[in-house]
């Protein structure tokens, strides 16, 4: 099992409902693309900051960390965000 959070900043998002719009869309792509549990965990009213919630679970510790991998790279080319910081949450 992996859990992580990711920091990510928002360009363009003039308001909340312009980050929520961003963040709801990466939260459904993400979810429906790699079965992972993903949730807005944090700086829910931060206009251009957002903190996102990420648990998988496999047997396999590899698996998980490649996962991952795929999930952080889709969202930093496939958004305009810059991913800042990736902590562990256990």
């Amino acid at each position: 099992m992996l859990a992580v959070e990711l920091s990510i900043r928002l360009f363009d998002s003039y308001s909340l409902k312009d980050k929520r719009s961003v963040v709801k869309s990466i939260i459904a792509k993400m979810h429906q693309r790699y079965n992972i549990s993903i949730a807005e965990v944090a700086d829910q009213d931060m206009l251009n900051q957002a903190v996102i919630g990420i648990a998988i679970v496999s047997s396999s510790m590899v698996l998980c960390q490649q996962v991952l991998d795929k999930v952080v790279e889709e969202i930093e080319s496939n958004y305009e965000v810059e991913i800042f910081q990736i902590k562990d949450s256990l």
